[in-house]
């Protein structure tokens, strides 16, 4: 679960300190991988989302952006990343106001 800032919105989707990169696709020593996700919120649309393991970090990148602003996320609003039992990637919105 995150509480997202102007940041995250505008560049990138870093991800909280206690996400657990076992719970994401393996890596195999890439510094980016990427990860389909289902967003409720557009109608179940998919995307392609990079995630980077840069700097020891772990944040969305490359196709972030781009449903951020489709989805009119804003500072404050809550995003959830879910893993399905078939291996998948679902990510709710909850909205601020």
């Amino acid at each position: 679960m995150k509480k997202l800032t102007p940041v995250d919105i505008e560049r990138h989707l870093e991800l909280p300190n206690d996400t657990r990169r076992e719970a994401l696709p393996p890596f195999q020593g890439a510094w980016e991988n990427v990860i389909r996700i289902m967003f409720e919120q557009a109608g179940l649309m998919e995307v392609d989302v990079h995630c980077s393991c840069r700097s020891g970090r772990l944040a969305f990148t490359k196709g972030w952006i781009e449903i951020a602003r489709h989805l009119r996320l804003n500072a404050g609003d809550v995003v959830t990343l879910h893993r399905e039992d078939q291996g998948g990637y679902k990510m709710t919105v909850r909205s601020a106001s």
